[in-house]
């Protein structure tokens, strides 16, 4: 890779956030609807919208023909070094419900290595946009974030799946936050460690190095119970590790 990263990034930003018009035009709108997926998660045109912008504005600004992993329209990176990885709206559930938690997730991943070199979390609703690139920080519309400083876990804010609850015997402060909007939140030291299960490769790619940039951890693994999908902690160093321990989530 010859670009330098600080271009990807600005890349990036500018293709993360090229379809918030769209998405933002079908927000608490009255003529929004969803149709369910084979899997039951919700979709809406607005989902696919957002991706073939997102796909569009890659294919006409990239210094590289990079290939893209999405959610709505497939995988088409087979044998390729890197890859760009997309969830035009992650949490559209909440998109359909108008809770402003959703946002639009674009990472830029060498898949020989599995590291994410640079990831954007942007939340349309709030008119946020979190961005960081490997070795160049964390940071949210300029500002740059940390994750939270280390606390006992009594004193954390801890996100969990509410059927894990019952292991954290200790943490009075738990509660299950959903979405990017969450990851985003752990990045900037809003919640000390976040977990979630079953995660898709476009879910947890942007994150990962939001979060380490951010000074936390990000413990990733496949999940060996439902292939494709994977397990993570993320978080500040001590808090996201003692989350891992008590949920046995390892890289």
């Amino acid at each position: 890779m010859d670009e330098s990263l600080e271009d990807l990034l600005k890349l990036a930003i500018d293709a993360a956030r090229c379809p918030s018009s769209r998405i933002l035009s079908g927000f608490r709108s009255e003529r929004l609807s969803a149709e369910a997926k084979p899997d039951g998660s919700p979709v809406t045109e607005f989902d696919r919208d957002a991706e073939r912008l997102i796909r569009d504005f890659l294919a006409r600004h990239q210094p590289q023909d990079w290939p893209v992993l999405g959610e709505e329209f497939g995988d088409e990176t087979a044998g390729a070094r890197y890859r760009w990885v997309v969830d035009p709206i992650d949490g559209t559930l909440a998109f359909t419900r108008g809770l402003p938690t959703f946002g639009t997730l674009l990472a830029l991943e060498d898949v020989t290595e599995r590291r994410v070199l640079i990831g954007v979390i942007h939340l349309p609703a709030m008119g946020e946009t979190y961005w960081a690139a490997r070795g160049h920080g964390a940071w949210c519309n300029g500002q740059r974030v940390t994750v939270a400083p280390p606390r006992e876990l009594r004193d954390c804010l801890i996100s969990a799946p509410v059927d894990h609850h019952l292991r954290f015997e200790q943490s009075p402060h738990l509660r299950c936050f959903a979405d990017c909007w969450a990851h985003a939140m752990v990045a900037r030291g809003s919640i000390d460690a976040l977990a979630e299960f079953r995660l898709s490769r476009w879910d947890i790619a942007a994150t990962e190095v939001l979060v380490e940039e951010a000074g936390g951890v990000a413990f990733v693994r496949e999940a060996g119970y439902a292939p494709g999908k994977y397990d993570a902690v993320i978080g500040s160093p001590r808090a996201a590790t003692e989350v891992a321990r008590i949920l046995g989530v390892r890289a």
